[in-house]
């Protein structure tokens, strides 16, 4: 069952009672990201999620990790554009000593300065293994050419200046910025009561800040742009792809179809041409990406540097296809059913369930249960597809990265 409390500090939490599982995934899940750094704060999110686990004024960093071992639970973090999420799945047995841990990690981190420094270093590394993954390396160029000179076009790890500039206190005001209460939300599912949840959050969080600014500006509108990288690898790696649609986009079940027939598994249009027919790829796929106001549409394919031009071609008429040709009635009823079972499949784990909470919270300020989604993607029509296709790919705005042994290219 699904409950909901506001706290009068602005703390929203949120809970899905499920009696019939052991476990309990409790997340603390705070509205900030890569998005809310300035230029000279890149990568400040994401060091400090790091940070979090070095040691608190109560727990060493080896404390939490041997008690989490001991209880045989799995504690984590990551952090996007707009989310920074600090989460534990647990047997529910050992539920008060997880919301402990996660309560000092984010309240009493010491933030020692010695620790800051290993931490840098470690990040550091991080980055220059980012670095050595083209294949992941790509899908930030391309956000970069879609979104040049704005926050959501930069990389969530930072670059190495920044890292190396960080001080404590540039760190500790980061946080008391924007680590507030209207930016807080609290997620479990499992077998746990609403209100153990809200009681153990309650008093624990009313130290935090209560309001933060908001510094977000919306993408500019631009044209088509093309950034290319060369490397000495074997494959070229490439996005190729355009703006999407924001979050509260009411045509968002349809992007979610045209996804799938775009992109979205062993059946879709780009596994079938360019892999199946042709043999060009071993991997491509396609993914959306929506934020408070904008998103994006990015196709993959990772490819031998001879093919490079087939590739985007066959890309590109696959796309032109989908916005001048109508969608057959077994594609969509295959796309649809293929997003239901998905949704289906991904409520069998509580972490999964913990997250739609979350981010439907949000994004929404509400929950969409399954029936709903199931309904709305029902009532998705070939003429939605095909008015969002003709809307989304143009090739007047669709960029390109490229990295790879791209010399004369």
């Amino acid at each position: 069952m699904y409950q909901k409390t506001v706290l009068p500090n602005g703390i929203r939490v949120v809970t899905e009672h499920l009696p019939h599982v052991r476990s309990v995934s409790l997340g603390v899940w705070f509205e900030t990201g890569s998005r809310d750094e300035t230029l000279e704060q890149r990568g400040y999110s994401h060091l400090i999620e790091h940070l979090a686990f070095k040691g608190t004024s109560k727990y060493t960093a080896r404390d939490i990790a041997e008690i989490m071992d001991t209880s045989g639970g799995h504690l984590n973090a990551f952090t996007g554009k707009e989310h920074t999420c600090y989460y534990a799945r647990i047997l529910d047995e050992h539920f008060d000593q997880a919301a402990d841990i996660l309560r000092e990690m984010l309240l009493c981190s010491s933030y020692d300065p010695a620790e800051i420094d290993k931490e840098r270093g470690v990040i550091l590394e991080e980055i220059k293994m980012y670095e050595d993954t083209p294949d992941e390396m790509v899908h930030d160029l391309f956000c970069e050419a879609l979104w040049p000179e704005h926050a959501l076009g930069r990389n969530i790890l930072g670059d190495k200046p920044s890292i190396k500039r960080a001080g404590r206190d540039d760190l500790l005001h980061f946080v008391q910025t924007y680590y507030t209460t209207d930016r807080l939300v609290v997620a479990a599912a499992g077998h746990v009561e609403h209100q153990r949840v809200v009681d153990e959050v309650a008093a624990a969080f009313d130290s935090l800040q209560h309001q933060s600014p908001s510094n977000r500006v919306t993408p500019a509108a631009h044209g088509a742009e093309t950034l290319k990288k060369t490397k000495d690898t074997e494959q070229v790696h490439l996005c190729i792809g355009g703006p999407g649609l924001a979050r509260d986009d009411e045509r968002k079940y349809a992007l979610y179809i045209l996804d799938t027939i775009t992109g979205g598994g062993m059946s879709s249009r780009l596994f079938q041409e360019l892999r199946e027919e042709r043999g060009l790829v071993y991997s491509t796929f396609s993914y959306h990406s929506s934020y408070a106001d904008a998103g994006s549409f990015t196709l993959y394919a990772g490819f031998s540097p001879e093919h490079y031009q087939q590739v985007i071609d066959v890309i590109e008429a696959e796309l032109l296809s989908l916005a001048r040709e109508p969608i057959s009635d077994d594609e969509l009823h295959r796309a649809k059913s293929q997003l239901k079972g998905s949704l289906m499949l991904s409520l069998e784990s509580t972490t999964n369930r913990m997250t739609r909470l979350a981010r439907g919270e949000m994004n929404f300020g509400k929950l969409f249960g399954p029936d709903e989604i199931a309904a709305a993607v029902d009532a998705v029509t070939k003429d939605d597809l095909y008015g969002l296709a003709q809307d989304l790919f143009r090739m007047d705005r669709l960029c390109i990265a490229a990295i790879g042994p791209l010399n004369g290219i």
